[in-house]
């Protein structure tokens, strides 16, 4: 017996605080409604902070030359809600045949007679983003279901660990690890290092390059060109910071302990004059010194007390001083 195929409902109340989410509810109900037909006209979307209701009401009562279902997106909902509230509770007790209004909202309380007016004509999705602690949890099924790729959960933790818990950031990690694993099935920690891991490392290793030459333009240079290429940069900048200089000092203590720079590298993933020229630029006492001042300025930052962005400036300009001894 094969499962039922949801039907469409006329009105639908998309809300929530992850905009990733939103986005993906919308896409399932347009697909739903309308399917894959070249010839749809596809939704028309209403600026909800300008429209009028006989705005989408016209649309939503207009059929198409071929009598498609007609597929009303008004958002941002919240103004237009506010404005009309009165009259979408009426519309949902009778709605248009043959349409599907969508209102997407930040919020839509549940003691709300709209609320409950949508829930009993239509259908409710709420858009919560998960808990940091359940992220790797929702990258499991993610990449099963969206990539058909089976990642495991180390794997996944290294990815929200490196990534961060925007899960549009790390929807698209996913899409691009699918085609970087090919025929195979499964990501592994040693995928997820290799094609995001490597890049966000480079990434922060061009700060701490500059850092250890005394280079402080080339080194917030470098942290601006991260900032503009990662919306999230600032969130995760301690972070990647830390992970970095921690790297470098395990290296460096495993190199003062007899270890080989070349055995090194399966760990670190860096070519070997690489390696060898960032060990050189630092001492053991120097990355001890800045793990210290990040987990400071994390502290400072989470408490309130520094802003993100001006505190890794700080951090940079501090330590972009060459070593007093290379041993």
């Amino acid at each position: 017996m094969t499962p039922t195929e949801p039907s469409v409902q006329p009105v639908y109340a998309v809300f929530g605080d992850e905009p990733f989410l939103r986005r993906q509810a919308i896409r399932r109900i347009v697909n739903l409604a309308l399917g894959d037909d070249p010839g749809s006209m596809g939704p028309t979307r209403i600026d909800g902070g300008t429209a009028e209701l006989a705005d989408a009401l016209d649309e939503l009562r207009t059929l198409g030359l071929l009598g498609e279902r007609r597929v009303v997106i008004v958002e941002p909902a919240d103004p237009f809600i506010t404005r009309y509230r009165k009259q979408l509770e009426a519309y949902c007790k009778a709605p248009t045949g043959g349409g599907c209004l969508i209102l997407v909202c930040n919020s839509l309380p549940r003691n709300t007679r709209l609320y409950k007016a949508v829930a009993a004509s239509g259908e409710i999705i709420e858009c919560r983003a998960p808990r940091p602690h359940q992220i790797s949890s929702w990258i499991l099924p993610r990449s099963r279901d969206a990539y058909g790729k089976v990642i495991d959960r180390t794997a996944a933790d290294r990815l929200r660990e490196l990534v961060g818990n925007d899960l549009g950031m790390l929807d698209s990690e996913l899409g691009k690890l699918a085609a970087y694993v090919g025929a195979r099935s499964q990501i592994s920690i040693a995928d997820v290092d290799a094609l995001v891991g490597l890049h966000r490392e480079e990434t922060v290793f061009r700060v701490t390059d500059a850092m250890a030459a005394g280079d402080v333009d080339g080194a917030l240079r470098a942290w601006e060109q991260v900032l503009a290429t990662d919306r999230a940069a600032p969130m995760r900048a301690i972070g990647g910071l830390a992970s970095g200089i921690r790297r470098l000092l395990e290296a460096k203590q495993a190199v003062a302990a007899g270890m080989s720079v070349r055995s090194l590298v399966p760990r670190l993933g860096h070519d070997p004059a690489v390696l060898s020229r960032r060990l050189e630029g630092v001492t053991v006492e120097h990355l001890q010194e800045q793990l210290c001042d990040l987990y400071e300025t994390d502290l400072a930052t989470k408490t309130g007390l520094a802003d993100v962005a001006r505190a890794v400036e700080t951090f940079i300009v501090k330590h972009s001083v060459s070593p007093r001894s290379t041993a």
